[in-house]
């Protein structure tokens, strides 16, 4: 058998509006059955309490079960739900869906295209505890996930991964209180995306965790203390975010296949700084996209999604001044604004997945960020 992924890009007028997503769905043009991924954007606080993320993340859980015949509580074991908040700037509201179909080689399929097609994987962890949440349990959950992931994909060269979107828990009031109730003192009492939240303790644990998976990182370097700490131990390809609606880490493989006939193929990069594209080309140049300094309308058209990461910066220096970002009192949403003005003045998108605003990550080098672009061969 051999895959046939698709992806499907639809807007979302507000957190609850699925109009345009039962429309997909409704008119024939998706078989329900074949989504392994629905990944998005939802515009609110993008912080624990973000409603608008939880309130959006419900919504397309229920109109999925709807249309495959299921129950919102099934589709987190066959489908990878990735919602992120906070939609600042040009970053528009939306969800993609990805598609896969396991099809028999015959005559009538197109011939693979070399260097191969798009393909996705998909698994998730167990339940994580609030206890284990930014910790070396979380890594380790997330490192088995991510390579079942990769072998649902069919991918015996990690070479050809190219992004590892996880999604994944975060502390709360609540659990924070529970773990002290159980003398357990959790990883940061502080539940948001500040230096010390737990958002961001739990998005570095499983971007280690995809380090490993991906052996960019080895386990033997792997220790509490290390996680939010030593920023040489860093993964190029993964994509982390959480929240508190969330109980188990959800994972989304984006690669290539050399037997996959899709007509899209995927690739990625890594900026150099803050407000650089850099990275935002390589991506798209790996996916096959040829250009010189950056792509006309022509190129822009076979541009199919973007999906990057974009954190602060770790230092308030940039090209010999100082820039007051890591001031802002809401300093995530400036990051995700920068970045995705950035991917938008590059590749024309606007409804792009755009995720970050951590304060230094292990998603990619110090000040760098990873980019997945994903072009229509």
């Amino acid at each position: 058998m051999v895959p046939i992924a698709e992806l499907f890009v639809v807007p979302m007028k507000t957190p609850a509006d699925t109009a345009a997503l039962e429309r997909l769905f409704g008119d024939g043009g998706v078989d329900p059955v074949t989504v392994v991924a629905v990944v998005g954007k939802s515009e609110g606080s993008g912080l624990p309490n973000d409603y608008g993320r939880m309130f959006a993340d419900l919504q397309v859980r229920q109109v999925l079960a709807k249309a495959r015949g299921t129950t919102p509580e099934a589709i987190a074991e066959e489908v990878t739900i990735a919602i992120s908040g906070g939609a600042p700037g040009t970053v528009a509201p939306h969800v993609t869906v990805l598609t896969q179909r396991w099809v028999t080689p015959s005559d009538e399929l197109p011939a693979a295209p070399s260097p191969g097609g798009l393909v996705f994987g998909r698994s998730h962890t167990s339940e994580i505890l609030p206890e284990d949440i930014g910790r070396v349990a979380q890594v380790d959950a997330t490192t088995d996930a991510v390579t079942r992931a990769i072998q649902d994909a069919g991918i015996t060269d990690r070479s050809q991964v190219h992004m590892v979107l996880v999604k994944g828990p975060a502390l709360s009031a609540e659990s924070i209180a529970s773990c002290i109730a159980k003398g357990i003192e959790p990883v940061t009492r502080d539940p948001g995306i500040g230096p010390m939240g737990s958002m961001c303790y739990s998005n570095d644990a499983m971007a280690l965790g995809v380090g490993v998976a991906m052996g960019e990182i080895a386990r033997s370097d792997i220790a509490d203390d290390v996680i939010r700490n030593d920023w040489s131990l860093f993964s190029n390809v993964a994509a982390t975010s959480s929240g508190g609606e969330k109980r188990k880490g959800e994972v989304l493989v984006i690669a290539n296949r050399a037997d996959s006939p899709s007509s899209y193929r995927a690739g990625h990069g890594i900026t150099s700084a803050v407000g650089q594209s850099d990275g935002i080309k390589a991506a798209l140049r790996s996916a096959g996209l040829d250009f010189a300094c950056c792509p006309d309308e022509a190129q822009q058209a076979k541009i199919a999604q973007v999906f990057a990461k974009f954190t602060l910066p770790g230092s308030s220096q940039l090209n010999g001044a100082r820039i007051t970002m890591l001031e802002d009192h809401e300093a995530h949403h400036v990051a995700k604004a920068v970045g995705g003005a950035v991917v938008t003045s590059v590749t024309g998108l606007t409804m792009a997945f755009i995720s970050g605003g951590e304060a230094n990550s292990h998603m990619g080098p110090p000040n760098g960020n990873p980019v997945c672009a994903i072009v229509r061969i």
